[in-house]
């Protein structure tokens, strides 16, 4: 296919990946441009100073509990824990919650336009929800069966599938975001099957765009988006020779002017469209070794400077390949232990250099217990990789079916199937600046709501801690142990001859009168605030903040570790 795109506009998508520093709008950060997946901030990538900045168990319920994927913004995070959205700050305070009119599925990758988000839900429901007041703005009809793929959002129009429990039956649909009525439904009458954690996305085409989605019938559709007129479809299986159902997402890649999906049989594919939403070519990749070997894959791949990277399960360990987009030819393959990969890969351009040709981090979860972080260190020299361990939970271990998300400052966010959600970098191997909640008293969870579900909100502040009480006369015996600071952030600012300005905020530990900072190389400075600003060099800094009274009276170090850049 002949696109009309300026060679600008390419080589712009290609050299800032990210298609916004300040939003996660939805499951792979995918908005049908190039880039998806891929962030361009500092991720942490010191296994041994990486751990939780915070984590937090919205459920009481005991065992495996699900939650949804996160939709982040520049100040807060929303997600879904059964039949309730929380929305909290990025210290997991939860601010608000809403009760929704019917409980998730075992996954739910909602989309947010910036106002709203969308939500799918048990019973093939998509209930509308506004993020600055969180009030229900519209519920669609129900299309019956499970919620289980990715929303996509595009042009005033909201899209997204159901799928019975095998995956025999379901349909793809379209609602529209303002009033959430229906504007089509598809089915495929010969070959029905079910939507099941796939997604879709939309293709640019010389006259007009279309509605690329797949399903359990290995059937790539090509739809009108706004209309119920199917320009194409294109069996996988007459690609491969080989039958498999399609559950992952489709996703863009500008400099190969084509779109890449996987099928759970093991096969990556690269499809190039014609006009009118005609299906072109199509080029396949095995993902194994030896057609002999079963290899199972649920992961989007994500494509950054001609390397496509994407998950799978084979000879009975997961792997990570990376494959050259122009040849599609694998590089090489990374293997696991007997571990399923089922996530797709979030590829971090952070450190990303022509000197260390375009190094990047690629970060996934592998589906078995504890349900940590794992990544790859790649670039456009390298022929092989090791597997690292980034970050493993000691309190919350479980299997993993989710992706990470990122946000601007390089956070990881995930949850694993214990339903805690983490933020996770670097300077808190400690295990995080709040507490971890206790399985069965998860912090911060609202009381029940009791208005009418779908309108009802619940605000939930975090209670202030209790001060310390001594016995009368003998306060001026005791010595006051003060509490460390706590909820540190950090706003980094450029400034000229590779200075940077360097905020850091906190709140203050209990019985805290005062905080010191403390720098390696400079002298203490005590203040009276819970704000400081002082100029940094680029590279790696810790900072130890202390709980101050006196000099004999200091809290332990609350450490913080981040890299300028």
């Amino acid at each position: 296919m002949k696109r009309i795109v300026c060679f600008l506009l390419i080589v712009t998508l290609f050299l800032i990946p990210c298609s916004s520093a300040s939003a996660w709008t939805c499951f792979r950060n995918e908005e049908g441009q190039s880039g998806a997946n891929t962030i361009h901030a500092a991720t942490p990538i010191d296994t041994n100073t990486t751990g939780p900045k915070w984590k937090k168990r919205f459920s009481q319920s005991m065992g495996s509990v699900m939650n949804s994927a996160p939709v982040i913004t520049e100040k807060n995070i929303y997600i879904v824990s059964k039949d309730i959205l929380y929305k909290t700050d990025k210290e997991g305070t939860v601010l608000s919650a809403l009760q929704l009119c019917a409980s998730m599925n075992s996954m739910c990758h909602m989309a947010s336009d910036g106002k709203n988000l969308y939500i799918p839900l048990g019973g093939g429901l998509l209930q509308c929800v506004d993020m600055d007041t969180m009030t229900s703005v519209w519920t669609s009809e129900s299309f019956g069966g499970q919620s289980l793929t990715t929303v996509y959002i595009h042009n005033g129009l909201v899209y997204a599938g159901t799928t019975s429990g095998d995956g025999s039956e379901g349909c793809y649909y379209c609602v529209g975001a303002e009033d959430g009525k229906t504007r089509w439904s598809y089915q495929n009458e010969t070959y029905p099957c079910g939507y099941y954690w796939s997604g879709a996305v939309s293709a640019t085409l010389p006259a007009e765009e279309c509605l690329l989605f797949g399903g359990d019938n290995g059937i790539l559709v090509s739809h009108s988006l706004a209309s119920d007129q199917v320009y194409d479809t294109l069996d996988l299986s007459s690609i491969t020779g080989s039958k498999g159902k399609i559950r992952a997402g489709i996703t863009y890649d500008a400099a190969s002017d084509a779109f890449y999906t996987t099928s759970n049989n093991g096969y990556l594919y690269q499809i190039h469209m014609g006009e009118n939403g005609k299906f072109d070519r199509v080029n396949s990749v095995f993902l194994g070794d030896s057609a002999g070997k079963t290899v199972n894959c649920t992961s989007t791949p994500t494509i950054y400077n001609g390397r496509i990277y994407v998950c799978s399960y084979y000879d009975n360990a997961g792997r990570i390949s990376v494959i050259d987009a122009g040849t599609m030819h694998t590089i090489y393959a990374a293997a696991t232990g007997m571990a399923d990969i089922k996530s797709s890969p979030l590829v971090s351009t952070g450190y990303a250099t022509e000197e260390n040709h375009h190094r990047v981090y690629v970060y996934f979860t592998q589906n078995t217990v504890p349900g940590g972080i794992y990544y790859i260190e790649d670039s456009s020299a390298a022929e092989s990789a090791d597997i690292k361990t980034l970050y493993e939970p000691k309190n919350n271990p479980q299997f993993c079916l989710h992706s990470l998300a990122a946000d601007a400052e390089g956070t990881l966010y995930y949850s694993n199937d214990s339903g805690t959600f983490f933020a996770v970098h670097e300077g808190f191997a400690s295990g995080g600046i709040l507490p971890s909640p206790s399985p069965n008293t998860p912090a911060d969870l609202p009381a029940a709501p009791t208005e009418v579900p779908g309108t009802s909100t619940v605000s939930s502040p975090s209670p202030a801690p209790a001060p310390q009480q001594t016995a009368p006369g003998t306060a001026s015996k005791k010595k006051i142990r003060p509490g460390k600071p706590s909820r540190i952030r950090i706003i980094k600012k450029k400034k000229h001859r590779g200075k940077y300005k360097v905020t850091l905020s906190w709140k203050k530990g209990n019985q805290s009168k005062k905080t010191q900072i403390k720098i390696k190389g400079k002298k203490p400075k005590t203040v009276s605030g819970s704000k400081y600003t002082l100029s940094l060099k680029k590279g790696v800094h810790t900072i130890f903040l202390y709980g101050y009274i006196s000099p004999s009276q200091k809290s332990s170090a609350a450490r913080i570790r981040f890299r300028v850049s």
